[in-house]
């Protein structure tokens, strides 16, 4: 495939190959960029950034249902191609595709609607005869930099309210699953997307970062990754506006009057879903100890029933990780803990990017596990006695965008839902739940801003006021 600069689909002698994690196989070839080609990405995006800025709201609007359209009519291809790329089971492709669908209408929804207000001038002496309102504009450049996990819904979420809302847009998707990302530009401009008002370049982030991050003409960095990287770039990257989803290592507390049969079905899902390669899987779970043993052996025994293996077959309910490095980084992890007395349930085999469902317990609270996000299929099962204690633990790390707890007693949600710093408390639903048009980012060191549709088109504008002088 190509990249998009300044209009042209370019492609490049130099490639990188994505390569299918579960079979080996390549599947496609993209070019890979040089620090030359990301500054006419810039040059370009700065140049044409009034294209989607003086479209009517229905002309974006309309773009955006357009493509929606599109992409319903070739869902199966789509989840075929973030099946190939990624791992994910056939069935996650294809919520995937669906969830990007919707994020594209929400934005052509938001679009059509998203305004300012009128100003009270009179509510202050000064203002006597004076009206007037804002309205939010465009900030001008979006710098969009996505991860390989959701590698069309997460692209479609800095997409489509960049468009809606009227802004130019540089997009770095993921050096390791690209592909979705370039599909899904293609059928935007096939809807009628203006091509010069947006620019794609693949290639690896650490050089082209540099070029990218540091820009004066980029307005705003819209940055879904690691922590580390996330870091490196705020140290870097000026007076510009920035939106961070960071990931986290949310909790689960499972208190005495829990319905256990179905806090252990919906964390199984929510461990293992994607292969644990999302950022709010279910990593922690807290059992209150009267429970500790009943839950764990609940949990082990669905665990087994979890078929892995090949993400194309439809039976199939938990596909590969990225690669297998990923796999061979998550089971070292693993086997550090283990060293330090912690006990391996069930799980901790890999068979190259394929790792098994984990189970742990006895994992140490000062343990590398117990404070980072392991984007893995693996899930830790600790006990406690007090609720406070529980709380206390889950804050540690320092932030997290989901923690959940499974109570019967609405007094004991709320008052968790209060302590626990997460910017979602999920109530007798486990950490993994999201929809797209929900506010959606890290509490903390977790991230900064907020994304979902409205919120990323308010991230993405700026408040324009006129005050009118009645004579």
């Amino acid at each position: 495939m190509k990249m998009l600069i300044n209009g042209m689909w370019i492609s490049k002698d130099n490639t990188t190959d994505i390569t299918n994690p579960y079979t080996g196989e390549l599947i496609d070839t993209v070019p890979y960029a040089s620090t030359k080609d990301a500054l006419k990405a810039v040059s370009s995006a700065w140049t044409n950034k009034h294209i989607l800025a003086c479209l009517t709201a229905q002309e974006r609007a309309d773009i955006l249902d357009k493509a929606a359209l599109l992409i319903i009519k070739r869902l199966e291809d789509f989840a075929q191609r973030i099946v190939a790329e990624t791992g994910k089971t056939i069935e996650e492709g294809r919520k995937e595709t669906s969830r990007c669908i919707n994020t594209l209408q929400l934005s052509a929804s938001q679009a059509r609607s998203f305004n300012g207000e009128s100003i009270p001038f009179d509510s202050m002496s000064s203002g006597k005869n004076k009206i007037g309102f804002y309205k939010r504009e465009p900030l001008g450049v979006i710098l969009a930099i996505t991860p390989f996990n959701d590698p069309l819904n997460l692209v479609a979420h800095k997409l489509g309210p960049a468009i809606a809302s009227g802004n130019s847009v540089i997009l770095k998707p993921s050096g390791m699953a690209p592909l979705s990302a370039l599909r899904l530009c293609e059928v935007l401009i096939e809807a009628g997307l203006p091509i010069k008002s947006l620019n794609v370049i693949t290639g690896s982030g650490r050089e082209l970062n540099k070029a990218l991050i540091n820009n004066d003409i980029i307005r705003m960095i819209s940055f879904t990754g690691g922590t580390a990287t996330g870091k490196k770039i705020a140290a870097t990257a000026g007076i510009v506006r920035l939106s961070f989803e960071l990931g986290g290592c949310g909790s689960c507390i499972i208190m005495p009057d829990a319905n256990i049969n179905q806090a252990v079905k919906k964390c199984v899902k929510g461990a293992f879903s994607a292969a644990g390669e999302n950022c709010i899987s279910v990593q922690k779970i807290l059992v209150h100890r009267s429970i500790f043993n009943e839950f764990a052996d609940k949990f082990v025994a669905s665990t087994k029933l979890i078929t892995y293996g090949d993400p194309r077959c439809e039976k199939t309910m938990m596909g590969t990780m990225i690669s297998e490095k990923a796999a061979k980084q998550v089971q070292r992890h693993v086997d550090n803990a283990i060293n330090k007395g912690a006990k391996v349930l069930i799980g901790n085999t890999v068979n190259k990017a394929l790792y098994s469902p984990t189970v742990l317990t006895g994992v140490s609270e000062d343990d590398w596990l117990s404070k980072h996000e392991i984007f893995g299929p693996v899930v830790i099962l600790y006990p406690f006695d007090d609720i406070k204690n529980a709380i206390d633990f889950s804050n540690a790390p320092g932030g997290a965008i989901h923690m959940a707890i499974f109570t019967s007693d609405i007094n004991q949600a709320f008052s968790a839902f209060n302590k626990l710093e997460a910017s979602m408390v999920l109530i007798n639903e486990s950490t993994d739940f999201r929809i797209d048009a929900m506010p959606f980012g890290g509490a903390g060191t977790a991230g900064l801003g907020r994304e979902g549709v409205k919120f990323s088109m308010e991230e993405m504008t700026e408040p324009k006021a006129v005050c009118i002088s009645l004579i």
